[in-house]
């Protein structure tokens, strides 16, 4: 929602005490229709201005009724105006719909769900491959680091379905399944497999009982993070050598 529109009944509140006293001081004292919405907004707002003319004690008693029922309204609009001004609402408002358009533009890309150590080394490999790529992540701590490095993002479950087609799974390439919860990328395989049957689908497994899993779910390759981590390091042990030389040649930037 635009951060206007939430400031809508206040306003229209305000509209409506406001019509109320200009008719109400033209009926009650005859004044012109200017001075009458003149004296509702300096009473309304509080200025402390002289009374434009003279009041009656019926018109005394109304303009005490327009200070009870909407000073407080006014004072409330205006401070919930100046802390969306100040607090860059509407510039975020903006951003996150002119984000959500490059998304649905968005093809062949990759959407990584779960934004934790291991989504960012996916994504730190996506960037210097220069390979597209939407998180979805519930964290919010996402969004503040992502918005500033202009990569498209979608803050909520990851296994909600409208989340993921928000993401552009239905053009999407592949999606990399990285929560810490094998159930949680149980249900995003399941969901991603249902809305894009032809794409392809890589899990993080927390342990090998899980692999068997995410396979039956619909994951093209499942990862677990623990066996290659053991096997690499043995490798570094044993063939440091070998080991280099195939990292410079499948993940070396140069």
């Amino acid at each position: 929602m635009h951060p206007i529109k939430r400031l809508l009944p206040t306003l229209t509140s305000l509209f409506v005490l406001v019509l109320i006293g200009t008719i109400g001081y033209q009926l009650i004292e005859g004044w012109s229709f200017f001075d009458s919405l003149y004296m509702v907004t300096i009473t309304l707002f509080t200025v402390g201005f002289q009374e434009v003319h003279s009041l009656s004690p019926l018109g005394r008693a109304f303009t005490i009724f327009i200070i009870i029922t909407g000073v407080g309204t006014a004072v409330y609009a205006a401070g919930q105006l100046v802390k969306i001004v100040v607090e860059g609402e509407i510039l975020g408002y903006s951003r996150r719909k002119k984000m959500k358009k490059n998304i649905k533009e968005m093809k062949n890309h990759f959407i990584i769900c779960g934004f934790g150590r291991t989504g960012h080394q996916v994504a730190k490999e996506f960037d210097a491959a220069h390979v597209p790529y939407v998180v979805v992540d519930k964290k919010h701590e996402t969004e503040e680091e992502l918005s500033q490095r202009g990569i498209p993002y979608i803050v909520g479950d990851i296994i909600d379905d409208d989340n993921l087609v928000e993401a552009g799974i239905k053009s999407a390439r592949g999606l990399i399944a990285t929560s810490d919860s094998d159930v949680a990328n149980v249900f995003v395989i399941l969901s991603a497999r249902a809305l894009n049957p032809g794409l392809y689908i890589v899990a993080r497994a927390s342990g090998i009982e899980s692999e068997n899993k995410l396979k039956i779910a619909g994951a093209n390759r499942v990862i677990l993070p623990c066996y290659i981590s053991g096997k690499r390091m043995a490798a570094w042990a044993t063939k440091p050598v070998t080991s280099d030389f195939l990292d410079m040649v499948m993940h070396g930037e140069e």
